[in-house]
């Protein structure tokens, strides 16, 4: 099951990084667009700043999700690697259920509200709803979330003196 696990894992990971891909390029066209009709036609097309800023947000919390599935998220691991291997493993147990809990509440559950909360009301310039930026939160939540569980399991399985940073950048 392992080997099946780290196939789906790894076409999950990949369709993450072609979204982001393609959502980098749409924001950077937009914005090009934005400066060639200002400057050049002299009248800046009303959409290109609302887009941007909308896809500015999902490549934000997108793109936090993918990074720390991939643990290329910022960690500070040095004082941890000094603690005893057992203690090391309860603390990145701890780790993982505290971002456990602050995606389900911040990201999941009040993100959920606030783009609920804002699903009737349109963007100036957009015609789609001012919700449709914030869904992005409890999305990245959601995804944020299912990455925890999974570094959760694998610190779980692995003994501890076997159990490495929680990040690509401290080992």
């Amino acid at each position: 099951m392992g080997e099946l696990w780290q196939k789906v894992r790894g076409g999950f990971i990949s369709t993450l990084e072609v979204l982001l891909m393609v959502l980098v390029a749409v924001m950077t066209l937009t914005v090009l667009w934005g400066v060639f009709t200002r400057f050049c036609i002299g009248y800046q097309a009303d959409y290109t700043d609302e887009l941007a800023r909308v896809l500015l947000v999902w490549i934000a919390m997108i793109g936090a999700a993918l990074a720390f599935g991939v643990k290329a998220h910022l960690g500070v691991d040095y004082f941890v690697s000094k603690l005893h291997p057992e203690a090391r493993k309860t603390l990145s147990v701890i780790v993982q259920l505290v971002i456990l809990a602050l995606a389900l509440i911040v990201f999941v559950i009040g993100g959920w509200g606030l783009a609920m909360g804002q699903m009737g009301q349109q963007l100036p310039a957009l015609p789609i709803a001012r919700g449709m930026v914030y869904i992005s939160m409890p999305i990245g939540g959601v995804l944020i979330i299912l990455f925890a569980l999974e570094n959760m399991i694998e610190i779980i399985r692995t003994p501890a003196e076997k159990l490495g940073a929680q990040t690509k950048s401290e080992g």
